[in-house]
């Protein structure tokens, strides 16, 4: 039976997926929990920001679930749906939780967090930034200082080590969707009987929502085990109830599509009580419950009459868009967890954080997409996406995302040529405020601090490596600390395969360098990659005069 696909759906599911990132990058800066990375600097701005998103999120998923069982049902029948659903959602949770869930486990528990089917637990470190948010603080997490090797069999073998990260959403939709599924099939023989609607029916399910935050959510807070996780389960089950409601009555979707501004309006008013919740102008426990049940059902409404409204251009971007909105939702959350890992290390300001992690996941993702899934049949297989039918063509347009990762990685691997033979001499650091001597040391080149512009603490005494991770070494004085090391010649006129060590925040960086000229000095820091990094720019002392006369 063929079916006609609806863009606003399609617009709505795409939107939903590629919002994931920006979601899941900010829950590494959002002092709620819980997020698998944490930067140590928090924002209040990403509490709020993502406490927004997090009420019609994931409604609006299940929501569209249970539009699209409808189609699905209709078209395979109950059999065929079973299969479907095997194909479309067991596989990539199995696939995904066995490679993905590894690196993503492992690096929460490096981070000094563990989320496991018994709760949350937090390192004594990280106590301070949730108490912004449970004053009670988290129970405290045990030390982890284990390799990936060791862990690995124990992720498989351990309950408690065990995640499925952000695929717990094809767990739920798989159950549920099995679960209701004989009354689904009773709804979809009586489809399209609804008659005499009135717009206050749009409403009705805040109602059950409301109850369900009342009277269950202090007791199952909601850690997404599945058997133990009765709030969420009956929360998002009236998503997909309604949802497929929707698709099997077209005068109540009709209904719903005529009630966007009034619904728009209404999530707005609870969210702004929300918001004054958040800040502590009112301390009822009634008003976040109730104001996220009517929030994230009239934002879901709103979004499905604004989509058929506006949303309606279809098109090869669409089905593009379309067609990578489940790989890339299955993929995204390691593309944030792996690179971020590292990032959130970097000596950067919390936005500038922010905007490289976004870059970089959403470019990793795509291009990991593009060339590693979209065109291989296993991959595809794994993703829940349908075998190829034809030889793939070239694809419409390169995604700019993926073009950028290869314009980064082009540039860092191509690093410029000085005229100079050696950067061996002495250099300005960080715009003047230190000077490093770069000299040989054996097949190597080091390189140590010989001045600072400011050379005293604020007690007035020498300098002191107080930041460095070893503690026996807080005694030792910056001026005269060896920083570069191990820069060794490579054949492109460069040098790498070194370190440097930054007193400033006791981090140590892999690095590389390279001659901008005779007199100018390009050195990289990074951390696992070079994509994931900073450049600074050194400048050989006695030429910085000569240098400004000439760019005048």
């Amino acid at each position: 039976m063929e079916t006609t696909r609806r863009p606003d759906i399609d617009w709505l599911r795409v939107i939903a997926v590629y919002l994931l990132f920006l979601f899941h990058v900010g829950k590494v800066f959002d002092p709620a929990p819980f997020y698998h990375i944490r930067n140590a600097d928090l924002s209040f701005v990403m509490l709020v920001v993502c406490g927004f998103i997090s009420l019609w999120h994931m409604p609006l998923f299940f929501l569209l679930a249970g539009w699209s069982a409808v189609t699905s049902l209709q078209a395979r029948g109950t059999r065929s749906f079973v299969a479907e659903r095997v194909r479309k959602l067991a596989i990539p949770l199995l696939a995904g939780s066995a490679l993905l869930g590894p690196p993503i486990k492992y690096l929460e528990l490096r981070s000094g967090l563990d989320l496991n089917h018994a709760g949350l637990w937090a390192a004594a470190p990280l106590q301070a930034g949730f108490r912004t948010v449970i004053p009670g603080g988290l129970p405290q997490a045990n030390p982890f200082d284990e390799s990936f090797l060791a862990f690995l069999p124990t992720f498989f073998t351990h309950l408690d080590r065990f995640t499925w990260a952000h695929l717990w959403f094809l767990a739920y939709l798989f159950t549920l969707t099995l679960l209701y599924l004989p009354a689904f099939g009773w709804l979809l023989r009586r489809r399209d009987r609804l008659t005499g609607l009135r717009p206050a029916m749009v409403y009705l399910p805040i109602l059950p929502l409301a109850v369900i935050q009342m009277t269950m959510r202090s007791r199952w807070p909601g850690i997404y085990n599945l058997y133990n996780d009765w709030a969420n389960i009956a929360y998002f089950s009236v998503f997909l109830v309604g949802g497929f409601l929707l698709a099997c009555h077209p005068a109540l979707e009709r209904l719903v599509q005529s009630e966007w501004k009034r619904s728009l309006a209404l999530g707005s008013g609870a969210s702004a009580a929300l918001l004054l919740a958040v800040l502590g102008v009112t301390a009822s426990p009634a008003v976040p419950l109730v104001g996220s049940a009517v929030a994230g059902w009239c934002f879901v409404v709103a979004l499905a009459g604004l989509a058929h409204r506006f949303c309606t251009a279809s098109g090869p971007i669409l089905h593009y868009l379309s067609e990578s909105a489940f790989p890339v939702y299955v993929l995204h959350q390691a593309a944030i967890v792996l690179p971020g890992y590292f990032l959130v290390r970097l000596p950067l300001g919390i936005w500038a954080k922010f905007i490289l992690l976004l870059l970089v996941s959403t470019s990793l993702t795509l291009a990991v997409y593009q060339w590693l899934v979209r065109p291989l049949a296993v991959p595809r297989f794994l993703l829940g996406m349908k075998p190829k039918v034809c030889r793939l063509r070239r694809p419409v347009a390169l995604t700019a995302s993926a073009a950028a990762v290869l314009l980064a990685v082009v540039g860092l691997a191509l690093p410029a040529r000085g005229a100079a033979a050696t950067p061996v001499g002495l250099w300005y650091v960080e715009g003047g405020a230190a000077q490093v001597a770069i000299d040989p040391c054996g097949t190597a080149l080091c390189g140590r601090v010989v001045w600072l512009r400011s050379p005293f603490d604020d007690d007035g005494c020498d300098l002191r490596d107080r930041h460095n991770p070893d503690p026996k070494l807080h005694g030792r004085r910056v001026m005269g600390l060896q920083v570069l090391q191990g820069l060794k010649p490579r054949p492109n006129g460069t040098w790498g395969s070194g370190s440097i060590y930054d007193p400033a925040t006791g981090n140590t960086y892999t690095c590389y360098l390279a001659l901008d000229g005779d007199d100018r000095l390009r050195l990289r820091g990074y951390v696992g990659i070079p994509l994931v990094g900073r450049t600074t720019m050194w400048t050989r002392v006695g030429t910085e005069n000569r240098m400004c006369r000439e760019d005048d």
